[in-house]
């Protein structure tokens, strides 16, 4: 049927057929060239997909440059993947009209041909001098048994149309843990001027017409099984582009999970952000897709900085980058610069992270507004940092509200000004950690804890839990405790200077040495009383707490983002209001009250030489000869309010006797020399 069609064929100003002979050397001058053209493409197409190949996760981590084969030229990542689609989509173009003008000529052969020939069977001796570019042969070379036609048709099909479009999506699944929008939108923008092209020009492969309309109407009339692959093959290419191969959280990521929500199971309310979303087809267990391609980097078990150079403290320069729910796993990433990268849901399961510095890329502006978006601050909600080493890292500013950090090291880490609600480090270490600039962590797990030396000054721990924490020497001074759990934590030597200890547990808590001058108790659970009398509980507030400090502990919970912790917050809020009367009079506020009594304003005479001896035997002591403890005394020491020696702190640490000499920091100790020499004098 097809082929009577095309004999009936005539168009008004082709109603006497051109002469065949005469075409055919044009035909096959036009072919040779257009084979030759679709050789180049066609290595082009393989340059390419080799380059794109040999782009591993770390190179996308690391910003490895794209080494061409063959040519050894090297590319910037970004730039080749930005300008690698161009690239192929004008010669993609080129080569597409290359054919149509060939195809126009070999058409109009093939029309004037049929008119010789006694069947509708293509066997006129003349097709035979045809080139043998199967693109030529499958529109008129001879009649041949049809699983050669279809092999010639499904070629041209193939490489001509399908292929091109099929690398461009590669190129952008490829370089997509990367999370660059702008590339990303680069390779969506030509793939659709790609498929564009081939919808355009494509239709005029295989009918001579001089209307894109008729050209389309036709060739699908005559090529049913043809147009509808092909349509359904650039719809899905497209569909993936746009709705799959996506950054998460764009917005068109979030409308392809909304458009296959039905199909997705949902974890806890939350499509997870690791795999792609299509319908019928699922990621693996690991969220790769066909087990090769992943929307988020992944490098586990790697050592990043082998070359580290000599004497330099940075070993890899990754600021602000995206690395949201990347796995990295084991990953030696010590000395990184990763300031204001994006680390949300990331998974660092024991990755080395010493030294590394994931803070602010502006301080002032978080000092000055509050505004982390503004100050390029890192964050790393939801991170797990289980069992990382983070010792040393400057981690200030960030955002790890949610994050697990249980079991990882954090001795002398700065978390100055960083956001820790919600987050768990059960059994981490902060030994000699800075958690000043009123850090947020409320509702955070420290179950086990140990702080020792840390500084959390002014920090908000409301219902934070540090039940069995080991948080001797550490500095709580005017911290927010609200509701906190400290029951059975160790707190020897320890100050909380007008901390808030409202509805706090304290039960079994040890406190021998501590300073709890001017802290606010009300419902507060009382701990285990201090036998050797050197607490000094003598400003203590036991009262209840009045309207505008009522006022600002509700405005306080009531602006935690984390809304577990919100609701959890307001209830304490609620049970102070309700139990306010109770606890006044009971045996847990007379008992506090009776400590007060026994501590009287000026200190026992001989309490500041006991008060020394007892810090100073303590941070000596070789149990703690990491210097922890020391440097919680020595930071303890400097301030005005010490009722200890601060010098005979000071050579006490610097005796040759003392085990912890060389352990606490040397701004630390500098600080501490200092405040001594004043003292002297």
């Amino acid at each position: 049927m097809a082929g009577m069609a095309d004999r009936a064929r005539l168009s008004p100003e082709t109603e006497t057929p051109v002469n065949p002979y005469s075409l055919l050397e044009a035909v096959n001058s036009s072919s040779d060239t257009a084979h030759t053209g679709w050789l180049i493409f066609l290595a082009i197409m393989t340059y390419l997909v080799i380059a794109v190949a040999g782009v591993t996760h770390e190179a996308l981590l690391l910003e490895t440059p794209v080494q061409l084969p063959i040519l050894q030229v090297k590319i910037q990542l970004k730039q080749f993947f930005q300008f690698a689609p161009i690239v192929l989509v004008l010669f993609h173009l080129g080569i597409l009209a290359q054919l149509v003008l060939l195809a126009r000529k070999t058409l109009e052969f093939d029309h004037a041909i049929r008119f010789l020939e006694l069947s509708d069977k293509r066997t006129h001796p003349l097709r035979l001098e045809l080139h043998n570019f199967f693109f030529v042969q499958a529109i008129a070379g001879p009649q041949r048994s049809a699983v050669m036609s279809g092999f010639l048709n499904i070629m041209s099909w193939l490489t001509i149309v399908i292929l091109p479009v099929v690398l461009l999506l590669y190129m952008q699944v490829a370089f997509l843990p990367y999370h660059d929008p702008t590339t990303t939108w680069i390779n969506r923008v030509f793939l659709s001027i790609d498929i564009a092209g081939v919808l355009l020009i494509g239709v005029f492969l295989m009918r001579a017409e001089t209307s894109f309309f008729q050209a389309f109407w036709r060739s699908t009339a005559a090529h049913p099984l043809s147009a509808i692959a092909t349509s359904l093959v650039l719809a899905v290419v497209a569909y993936l582009s746009y709705f799959a191969a996506t950054i998460p959280g764009e917005p068109l990521d979030r409308m392809g999970q909304k458009l296959m929500a039905w199909s997705v199971p949902a974890d806890d309310g939350k499509i997870k952000q690791g795999g792609f979303s299509l319908p019928f087809l699922s990621a693996a267990a690991d969220e790769a897709l066909f087990g090769i391609f992943r929307r988020n980097l992944v490098v586990t078990d790697s050592d990043l900085v082998a070359s580290r150079e000599p004497g330099s403290e940075t070993t890899l320069r990754l600021r602000g980058r995206d690395l949201r729910y990347a796995k990295l796993d084991r990953t030696d990433l010590s000395g990184a610069d990763l300031t204001g990268a994006t680390l949300d849901g990331a998974s660092l399961v024991g990755a080395n992270l010493e030294k590394a510095t994931l803070s602010c890329a502006e301080p002032d502006t978080v000092m000055l507004s509050d505004n982390r978006v503004a100050a390029r601050c890192a964050s790393a909600r939801d991170v797990d940092l289980s069992r990382a080493q983070l010792g040393h890292a400057r981690l200030w500013g960030i955002d790890l509200s949610g994050a697990k950090l249980d079991e990882a090291q954090l001795d002398g880490a700065d978390l100055s000004n960083s956001l820790l609600t919600g987050a768990s480090l059960s059994s981490a270490h902060l030994d000699k950690a800075e958690l000043t600039g009123g850090v947020q962590a409320q509702g955070a797990n420290f179950l086990n804890a140990s702080l020792q030396g840390a500084d959390l000054t002014g920090a908000r721990l409301q219902l934070a839990d540090f039940s069995s924490a080991a948080l001797q020497g550490a500095l709580l001074d005017f911290a927010q405790l609200e509701g906190a759990v400290l029951r059975d934590a160790n707190l020897e030597a320890a100050s909380l200077q007008r901390a808030k200890l409202l509805g706090t547990d304290m039960s079994g808590m040890k406190m021998a040495g501590s300073d709890l001058r001017g802290a606010l108790i009300w419902m507060t659970q009382p701990p285990v009383w201090d036998s050797t009398g050197l607490t000094d509980l003598s400003e203590l507030a036991v009262r209840a707490p009045d309207e505008a400090e009522r006022s600002g502990l509700k405005q306080n919970m009531e602006r935690i983002a984390d809304d577990d912790v919100r609701r959890r917050g307001m209830e304490v809020v609620e049970q102070l209001a309700e139990k306010d009367a109770t606890w006044s009079g009971s045996i847990d506020q007379q008992r506090w009250q009776s400590w007060v009594g026994a501590s009287p304003p000026p200190p026992a005479l001989t309490y500041k030489p006991d008060l020394t001896a007892y810090l100073t035997k303590l941070m000596c002591s070789a149990r703690w000869s990491n210097g922890a403890i020391a440097t919680g005394v020595a930071r303890r020491a400097m301030a005005a309010q010490f009722r200890g020696d601060v010098v005979a702190v000071y050579d006490g640490l610097k005796a040759p006797s003392c085990a912890a000499t060389s352990g606490p920091p040397a701004k630390v100790m500098r600080d501490l020399s200092s405040a001594a020499e004043s003292a002297r004098f």
